[in-house]
């Protein structure tokens, strides 16, 4: 059975959701719907890029992203459809939200929608695509519906720029993905890429937020630091999260504005340098 994971900037409180699992139902009653999110931050399309990203990978193979975040409907952007190389489904708007995924693993065919026989109403509202074309899309790749069938080829699609993370001088660098619901701060940056601190729990760090420093310690869980402190430690998703224990990184760190670039720097190795 393939899955339609489904993730929108709709809100729970909205009616939009549950409109548009009515129509893939209508069209497949078997598929099941998993609800990755309806809570990404109204048209952040970068939220939604690594939301995607990073549930990827605990979704089986042949699973279809029904990914609608989609401040431009109604505009010249194209609806489109994608098949990976691994055989999995991306449906939404063209509009970067795909950009991590189709880098990572690449397309094997991607296709604008475009045959109204597919479409829940022949004529799509301007403004709830979500309905009226990815849902009813979404739900015939998962009765099997052969990509093709929805609409010309399309050879490339839009794509976001990001700060790749990287590793110099003691500082990796990269940006802020996204915050949660608990304001813990989640960054582009690989867990991976902490390994080069040999850190040991407790270690000291900066963080480097727009010229602004912050002291920070590196531990695994939460609940080993102290309550208030910032500390950096490798996600559930293995990304590098910043938290404050019991606390709100974001409000402390980021002050609610909308900020990219992050620098986490090893203190402990800088100071070790300076006195050698």
């Amino acid at each position: 059975m393939r899955f339609i994971a489904f993730l929108t900037d709709w809100g729970m409180a909205s009616y939009y959701v549950g409109i548009a699992k009515s129509v893939m139902k209508q069209i497949n009653p078997g598929v099941e719907i998993i609800d990755i999110s309806h809570d990404i931050q109204p048209f952040n399309i970068r939220e939604a890029m690594y939301i995607l990203h990073r549930t990827f990978p605990d979704f089986p193979p042949e699973t279809i992203f029904c990914s609608v975040v989609d401040y431009g409907v109604g505009t010249e952007r194209f609806p489109v459809a994608v098949e990976l190389t691994n055989g999995s489904f991306l449906v939404g708007p063209d509009n970067g939200t795909f950009t991590l995924l189709i880098e990572q693993y690449s397309i094997k065919k991607a296709v604008i929608l475009q045959n109204p026989s597919y479409f829940f109403r022949l004529n799509p509202s301007s403004t709830f695509h979500g309905r009226d074309i990815f849902a009813p899309v979404s739900a015939r790749l998962s009765m099997g519906v052969p990509l093709e069938h929805f609409g010309p080829t399309v050879d490339s699609l839009r794509t976001l720029s990001v700060n790749r993370p990287k590793f110099h001088n003691h500082t990796i660098t990269g940006e802020v993905a996204f915050c949660d619901r608990f304001g813990n701060i989640e960054t582009n940056i690989p867990g991976q890429l902490l390994n080069n601190f040999e850190l040991q729990p407790g270690d000291p760090l900066d963080i480097m937020i727009n010229e602004c420093s912050f002291n920070a310690v590196f531990f695994e869980a939460y609940g080993l630091s102290k309550k208030g402190q910032i500390l950096v430690h490798t996600d559930s998703s293995d990304f590098v999260e910043i938290a404050v224990n019991q606390g709100n990184a974001r409000e402390v760190l980021l002050d609610n504005k909308d900020i990219n670039q992050i620098s986490i720097i090893n203190k402990k190795k800088i100071f070790i340098n300076k006195k050698t």
